[in-house]
Formats: C-alpha cells, structure tokens, sequence
C-alpha cells in the first residue's frame, strides 16, 4: 500500500527546493517547469533517499494498472526530463543514479525538510467530501467512488464541532466532479476532499487531495495503492491524515470512533453499498433491491451493525409510501434497529430509524424525540436524523422547529434528492406553498426520478388553483413507480374538487382494483371520499386505517386534503389514537 509522501514538506538539496505540496520545483527560488510524471518520481526518491527504488516500483507507482503504454519507455523518458530539470546526467549523476536493470536512488545530501503551513494554526471547523472521479463505466468502481467519501464522510463526523458536508453522485458530471473549489466555495466550508479512483480486478489506486477552498491551495495529498481486500486500511488512513491536517484536537474515544470499522468483509460493504444507493431511489425497485442487498449484507457478516441499520431503514420508509404492509414491515424494521443497538448502542442510525419506529408505527412521540434527539447528539453530521425530526415537528404542529430541522438536513447533504424533497414536503405541511414549490422544483432538478418531489409538487398546485398542473405532478410521480395508491388518491381528490365526481369515483374503483393483488392503504381512498362530500366513508376508511395503524396517519392535523373533516368528532378521536390530540 502506497501512502508515503509527506506532501506538507519543503524539501531542499543543494541550489534546488521541492515544495512536494504545491507540486513545485524551484531553483534559487525560481520555478521550474516540470511535468507530473517527473515530478512524482522526484518525490518517491526524495522520500527514501540513498535507498533503491525499483522500476517496477515506479510503474505501479507511477501508471494507475489500467494505463496501456511502453513502461519502459515512459520511466526512461520521465528520468530523462528529471535529469534535464536538474542539470544532471547519467554519466556523472549529482542527484540520481542509475542501477543498471534495477533501479534509481537520490544520491545527494538533503539540506533540510521543512513543514509548511499555509492556512494559519487555528483548526478547520468544516469540510466537504466529494465523491471520487472515475473514468471507468464499471458498475464496481462507480460504487466505490461515491462508498469510499461515503465512509470517510462517516469517519470524519465522529470528530466533534466538525462540519461534515457529503457531496453525492447527484453533482457529478461526466467522470468527475463540477468545480470542486466552486463548490467548497458555495457550502462556505475550509476545505475540500477530493479525489480520483481507478481499479482493475483486484487492484486498486486512490489519489486524494484536501484543498483549501478559498485560496484552492493545496493542504495534503496522497497516492495509495494497494488491494482491494486493503480499502479499509485505505479509509482509515485518509480519515486520520485529514483529520490531522485540520488540527483537530480529539479524545481517545473520538480517536476509536474515528477509524472504528463496522466490517472487515469486503465483500459486505459493497452489498451495504449498493443497498444504501438502492434504498436513496426512494421507489419500489429501489427499496426492494436496497433490502435485498442489505440482507446478503448481513448473512455474510451478522455483527454488521450499520448494514442492519440501514436495513431498518430500508425497510420503515416504504410505510410513509404505501406501499407495503406496516404490520408486516415495522417488526422486521424494529429487529434489525435493535440489533444494530444491540452491536454498537452509540449508532447514530439506528437510534434514528429507531425512533421513526416508535414514531410512525407505535404513536409514541415523547419516547420517538427522544431517539431522534440521541441520533442528532450521537451525529449532528448524519442528516437523516434532521429529516425524520424534522418530519415529527411538522406532524406535531411545530412548523418554524420543522422548517429549521428540515433545512439542517439539507445542509449535511444539499444535493440530496431524498432530502430536497422533504424540505419541500415540510413546507407544505406547513401550508407555505408558494416556498413548497420554488423547493420541489429545485428537488426536480437535482433528481428528476424522486417520486416524492412530484407528490409535493401536485398538492402544492391543487391547493393553490392549479389542479391541471397537480394531476400532471402526480402522473408524474405514478409513472416513476412511488408512492403511486396515495397519487391516485390525490388525482381523485383533484378531479373531485375542480367538478368531475365522475373521475374521482372512477379512481376510487382503480384503487379497490389495485388492493386486490397489492397493498392500498385504507386512508387513500379517505381523501377521495372526503373530497366528494361522502364524510361517513371517509371516516370509515380513516378508522380502519387506525386500526391497521397506518404510518400516514401521523399527518392527519396537517394534511390539508382531510381539512373538510377535521371539525368532526370521529376525526378527533381518530388523533388521540394516534397521540395527536390530547
């Protein structure tokens, strides 16, 4: 494994200074222009000077392993310009020497080494990891350049009054990332990481750098190279050496957390990374690939607590969707939560996905703050906390704490589709539509594919005048395959509303079809019968959604389809089922 360049050093050797930070040679204090190749191998002698470093070394080194070229002649030709830089020769080498069919060594005394530092002596209080460039198409790799920063984006938020920032594949552009300064800029963060990732078959070479994003200076940059069977090792490595860099001060338990390892299976972590990819679509083939990635995950290793964790997640989120059974679900949700508790009780994620259990599916919102809160304290860093709460306060009526939880949120992650959306979402309960839907288009454009979005999208124009444009956000949203019994339902709703009861009956038929072969919440087919003035019905079904303790009656005092019966008091029993009323 690669790792050894001290890129924070100012290395001098007779008239001549590598500042292996800036990636500058200079003689005199004069710049010299050199190419990377060259210089990557100045380095490299310079870091074992007097010691022999092998072609071979210089080519794993040097080439990433899916590089085609004349190696022999690309090492020929860097030493030749190297020498050309330094006014040697290999005749009578002054600082490089050749050893015929082995290698090159640096020959010459080193003056001194001196560390620089560019951005002052107080500590960096914020940092945005971004995911990895790739030039490969390959599934795999493209997996590791979003798990790798999503790891070390873990790892670094156990650090305490950090700011961790995670910039998702959603602000990629073709094999790389837009302007990595221009978003550290943006954030208003200290520094970015980035890097470049390239595998072939079992082998792997990362290129990090952790740059200052005001000045876009260089702080650290490293070259590994190793197995794949050694990425953990990697990512503990560029997690210490940033967190080294900012001059973060940390106890011996942050320190542990810091490079604790939830999985030493690599074969798990790439399930539990594409699980988690699966599982941020936000659809039915996206939760139901998620799971079952998730599941192999943890046949494979039983003590992975952040796989069952995210399993647990996986598996409550469709409840908010409709589209599976809660009774059937939230069990299966609650044994995986408790057993990542059980296997690390300081998990950040599984106190929050516990607590959107106690939340959604028990109705027990004093025990469920609590949850949330232990995850927010566990992990400011981890925004899936800040969503659910966020979720909670609205539910509860607290609509400004809602607003601010939902935007912290965003702020951990802000191209986030999941986390667009729901900002949008939270904004909506809380009946500020013109704001809901500037937000939903803006989820839109960050994920087209993000049913939720349209779903915010068409309630927001029916309860502003624009039922045409809701119907079409809704088809919208069906066609992507989310949430598609509650988007019928509020076609429906709609069509009942804008004068065609005819439609809204017709939809309330589709979805007594749809429950014969599939799951259909009960409340859905309460907002059409609402809508069409059948009150009765409506409550019916709302009675029989409480009794299947349906995850969306927690929206029941803020939904603003079901306002025409709030004032009924089987509507208000209904809440204080659901501990919304006391």
């Amino acid at each position: 494994m690669g790792g050894s360049r001290s890129s924070d050093l100012v290395v001098r050797f007779g008239m001549y200074e590598l500042d292996q930070r800036a990636g500058e040679l200079r003689k005199d204090g004069v710049r010299i222009r050199l190419q990377e190749q060259p210089l990557q191998i100045l380095c490299l002698l310079l870091d074992q000077p007097g010691n022999i470093i092998t072609r071979k070394e210089l080519r794993q080194k040097i080439w990433p392993s899916d590089t085609f070229v004349d190696y022999d002649h690309g090492i020929n030709n860097a030493i030749k310009r190297l020498r050309e830089a330094l006014g040697d020769t290999a005749e009578t080498p002054l600082f490089i020497e050749t050893l015929p069919k082995r290698g090159y060594r640096f020959i010459a005394p080193l003056d001194e080494k001196i560390t620089v530092t560019r951005i002052g002596n107080s500590a960096i209080d914020s940092i945005v990891v971004l995911p990895f460039e790739t030039a490969s198409s390959d599934p795999d790799t493209e997996y590791l350049a979003i798990g790798i920063p999503g790891s070390i984006t873990h790892s670094l938020s156990q650090i305490p009054n950090l700011r961790v920032i995670s910039w998702k594949s959603a602000a990629r552009v073709e094999g790389g990332v837009a302007d990595p300064l221009g978003i550290g800029r943006k954030l208003d963060v200290g520094v970015v990481l980035s890097g470049r990732i390239w595998q072939r078959g079992n082998k792997l070479r990362l290129h990090v750098d952790l740059l200052e994003a005001e000045s876009g200076e260089e702080i650290w940059g490293d070259q590994y190279d190793s197995d794949l069977t050694e990425l953990f090792l990697v990512q503990d490595s560029i997690a210490c050496e940033v967190s080294r860099k900012l001059r973060l001060k940390m106890t011996g338990e942050t320190e542990h957390r810091l490079v604790k390892r939830y999985t030493e299976n690599i074969e798990a972590y790439h399930l539990y990374v594409r699980g988690r990819r699966w599982c941020e679509k936000r659809s039915s083939e996206g939760f139901r690939r998620g799971i079952e990635y998730l599941r192999q995950a943890v046949q494979l290793d039983p003590k992975y607590a952040a796989a069952y964790a995210e399993l647990a997640q996986c598996l409550a989120v469709p409840c908010y969707y409709g589209s599976v059974d809660p009774n059937e679900a939230y069990p299966k949700a609650r044994s995986a939560a408790l057993r990542a508790l059980e296997l690390d009780p300081d998990l950040a994620e599984a106190h929050a996905v516990l607590g959107l259990i106690l939340h959604t599916y028990d109705w027990n919102w004093s025990a469920a703050e609590k949850e949330y809160k232990r995850a927010i304290e566990l992990n400011p860093n981890y925004p899936i906390s800040h969503y659910h709460y966020s979720y909670f306060l609205v539910e509860s009526g607290r609509y400004s704490e809602a607003i601010n939880e939902a935007t912290e949120a965003l702020s951990r992650d802000p191209v986030s589709a999941t986390l667009n959306a729901a900002l949008g979402f939270v904004l909506l309960l809380a009946r500020q539509y013109d704001q809901c839907i500037t937000q939903a288009h803006t989820a839109i454009e960050v994920d087209p594919e993000m049913t939720l979005s349209y779903l915010v999208l068409g309630t927001a124009y029916a309860q502003t005048g624009r039922p045409s444009d809701a119907i079409k956000a809704y088809e919208n949203g069906i066609a992507l395959g989310g949430m598609v019994s509650y988007q019928k339902a509020f076609i429906g709703w709609v069509e009942a509303n804008s004068g065609e009861p005819a439609k809204a009956w017709k939809m309330l038929n589709a979805l007594e079809q749809d429950a014969l072969t599939s799951y259909v919440p009960s409340m859905a087919s309460a907002f059409v019968y609402a809508a069409l003035g059948k009150y009765d019905q409506a409550i019916e079904k709302l009675e029989k959604a409480c009794e299947g303790r349906e995850t969306n009656l927690v929206f029941l005092r803020t939904w603003p389809f079901l306002d025409t019966i709030r004032d009924d008091p089987r509507f208000q029993k209904i809440e204080r089922q659901v501990g919304l009323r006391m």
